[in-house]
């Protein structure tokens, strides 16, 4: 019998409380917000101060041996957010110590209170029920998560436990006649390897060839891309195909292998793309299609090739088929009520049957839909819907399943396997990794991805010398937006956690107000908050007071970039309504909206702005041709002609008026660095603000007296992976 352990409900480090009973971090009596995974980690290092715990311990006491995750970034990630969040440093540690090659230890002083349980190597974290929907997906317990739960010891007749034993050998033998029977469909998680197969940080988009030997992927250097080859497992040269200045993601190989696809823009232009061939090993390549909106999938006898075609001003996406040398291009189906700016792309299945295509349908709850078409008659069916984007589907070799990168609340991509017969859904993948686009090998044994990491922080500067930073959070956050409010205070939007966050101008008291998953474009007006919700109710622009209470729907529909204006009455935002976008008005207590604008061109790929004195709209606008690039439209707020158009580069972050009103200004890449730029209303050209050298900036807003931008920056890293051994 296994001696009992003391158990520490409460534990008691420098500041800090450690609730074991209720799963809370506390900071003199303040709750602190921490995932799952990092709180067991930091409840595992509490509970045994002063010993060292390897790696490969605590890989088995937070995973087990039925989990797939990449454990070593996994606990790496785990140790670096329980130091941010207890503001501790590995160069000068108070709480977690680093033996290089041994482990960790940690190093302050535990109190507490004890009591006595039986040993149980897993920490335990109580969990939170979710949703019906959310606990068939995910179940009651998150991933990855082991509760313990001691058994009572209770006195067994001879009889009794004869029977439970014959219970226990029946559930086992059903168990493994279950996982006979499953092992030949679902991938198994237990044998697949992850190999990293690129370290660059700047690998793009990828596909493995369909015998599973080579990798082709892009890499994208400042304005430089690359097409390029390698050989799975080799040690050699990797081959580059094409070095352009703009390729852009989507390749695809022909199903002999012999043949890749891929997409370039003509100059910069991202908005226009062609589709373009070469041979796999190398040769000339040829031009076969004009003006795609995503990549090309070719059918099992490589004969065809499908691919979509956004229409903004029809409201719908065209699935078009064309013969595989670009030939006999024509529509084959139409997905009425999608969103033209989510085109993640088709996928054929291998018998040929069906095409598999996710879309966002903006009048539809949920709106991430997977379609699959028959290639028979064009008929079009739904087949899986989620509130969170769906990717790309890849089929696996019988065509009775398909792998599909799927968001969570904390915007990272997972990978789930769905069944075609009935639209079951596993998850595949459990870790820290955010696949953003994926091919599979023939076989099925094979699965490369394209994974992506951002790290955002919020920064702050003053005029007149805007390069002087002043950093305001701390940590590996994911930080997509950031903005001043009218009470001086800074709101944050952190995808990490999902959480709206009010916080000084300094960074300090930061307090947690709103959970934000299914929701964007969030901004202020005024006492309240403004944001557009994909959540239970429909589609829509909703606002909420500061501190997160008594959200009240404004207005549904398919709203885009809410704005203020300066007298806080009304919120200006953009909407898709046919047959193109338009820019609207509502009243901030609700009611019904007003036309204010139409949209000169085809779609508002940016921020609705309206001026300081109240006076002037401004908002970005597309043009679908292959000389046009990004332009700046100026209305008068109360709608009429256009003033003006100003040329700007395409993809930008913006506009937003200075403060002063003399002009807009906007956030550019250029050789992969985002730098802050300003139009005069006047004319002439633009000039520059910031002389960033490196890093990207995401997002900026000026508060109202233009004493104070607030930047939000960080890093892109992406790099291709192998997972193999699927089957």
């Amino acid at each position: 019998m296994a001696p009992p352990r003391q158990h520490l409900p409460v534990l008691r480090f420098g500041p800090f409380e450690l609730d074991r009973e209720n799963g809370e971090l506390r900071k003199s009596g303040v709750s602190l917000k921490i995932h799952p995974q990092p709180l067991r980690l930091l409840l595992l290092f509490a509970e045994r101060p002063g010993q060292i715990l390897p790696r490969e311990e605590i890989r088995h006491c937070l995973w087990g041996e039925d989990t797939f995750v990449d454990f070593e970034r996994g606990i790496n990630f785990c140790v670096n957010q329980i130091r941010a969040t207890l503001g501790d440093d590995a160069e000068r540690p108070r709480y977690v110590e680093t033996l290089p090659r041994r482990g960790y230890r940690f190093i302050a002083q535990v109190s507490s209170q004890v009591l006595v349980e039986p040993v149980v190597c897993s920490v335990s974290v109580p969990s939170r029920t979710l949703p019906a929907r959310d606990q068939e997906e995910f179940g009651s317990i998150p991933p990855g998560l082991q509760v313990a739960i001691p058994l009572p010891r209770l006195p067994l007749s001879r009889a009794l436990l004869v029977s439970l034993l014959l219970v226990i050998a029946g559930l086992v033998a059903a168990f493994g006649v279950h996982r006979w029977f499953s092992s030949s469909r679902w991938p198994s998680l237990q044998n697949i390897r992850l190999t990293r197969l690129t370290e660059s940080g700047k690998a793009q988009s990828v596909a493995i060839s369909p015998d599973g030997r080579y990798v082709a992927y892009t890499i994208q250097d400042g304005e430089n891309s690359s097409l390029r080859l390698r050989q799975v497992g080799a040690l050699g040269e990797t081959q580059v195909l094409v070095h352009e200045a703009l390729l852009l993601p989507g390749l695809a190989f022909s199903p002999d292998g012999d043949y890749l696809y891929f997409l370039r823009g003509p100059g910069k232009n991202e908005q226009f793309t062609n589709l373009y061939v070469i041979p796999t090993l190398g040769g000339p390549e040829r031009k076969l299609i004009e003006n795609l909106d995503s990549a090309a999938s070719l059918s099992p006898d490589g004969h065809q090739l499908v691919y979509l075609r956004g229409r903004p001003r029809l409201d719908c996406v065209e699935i078009r088929i064309a013969n595989a040398d670009g030939s006999g291009d024509r529509l084959f189906a139409t997905l009425q009520g999608a969103w033209t700016g989510y085109l993640p792309g088709p996928s054929w299945s291998p018998d040929g049957r069906v095409v598999a295509v996710p879309a966002f349908m903006h009048h539809k709850q949920p709106p991430f839909v997977l379609y699959v078409v028959s290639m028979a008659d064009g008929a079009v069916k739904e087949f899986y819907s989620n509130a969170h984007p769906i990717g790309r589907p890849r089929w696996l070799p019988k065509a009775d399943m398909l792998v599909v990168p799927i968001e969570d609340r904390n915007v990272h991509a997972q990978l789930w396997t769905i069944s075609y017969a009935g639209g079951k859904i596993r998850r595949l993948t459990n870790d820290l990794h955010n696949y953003a686009e994926i091919d599979i090998a023939h076989d099925g044994k094979t699965l490369v991805a394209a994974e992506k990491s951002i790290t955002t922080n919020v920064w702050t500067t003053s005029p007149p010398d805007l390069s002087k930073l002043r950093q305001v959070t701390d940590g590996l956050h994911t930080i997509a937006r950031s903005f001043p409010l009218a009470d001086g205070k800074l709101a944050v939007l952190n995808r990490t956690d999902n959480g709206l966050w009010l916080l000084n101008s300094d960074g300090s008291h930061p307090i947690l107000v709103f959970d934000t998953h299914d929701t964007n474009w969030f901004g202020a007006c005024g006492r309240f908050i403004l944001f557009e919700s994909m959540r239970t109710f429909a589609h829509g622009l909703v606002r909420i007071n500061e501190d997160g209470t008594n959200a009240k729907r404004l207005v549904e529909g398919t709203t885009w970039s809410p704005t203020c204006s300066p007298d806080r009455k009304f919120v200006y935002y953009a909407e898709a309504v046919k047959p193109r976008w338009k820019v609207r008005r509502v009243s901030i207590d609700g009611g019904t909206p007003e036309d204010v604008v139409d949209n000169p061109g085809e779609s508002i790929p940016g921020n609705v702005a309206v001026s300081p004195d109240g006076q002037l709209l401004a908002f970005p606008f597309d043009v679908n041709t292959p000389e046009s690039a990004t332009k700046i439209a100026v209305f008068s707020i109360k709608g009429g002609p256009l003033l003006k158009a100003f040329d700007a580069p395409l993809g930008i972050i913006g506009p937003h008026w200075s403060p002063d009103g003399h002009s807009l200004q906007y956030l550019t890449d250029e050789e992969g660095i985002n730098n802050l730029w300003d139009q005069p209303l006047g004319g002439g050209k633009p000039s520059q603000l910031t002389k960033f050298i490196s890093g990207h900036t995401f997002d900026f807003n000026w508060t109202a007296d233009g004493t104070l931008l607030v930047l939000t920056r960080g890093e892109v890293s992406s790099d291709i992976v192998v997972l193999s051994n699927l089957r």
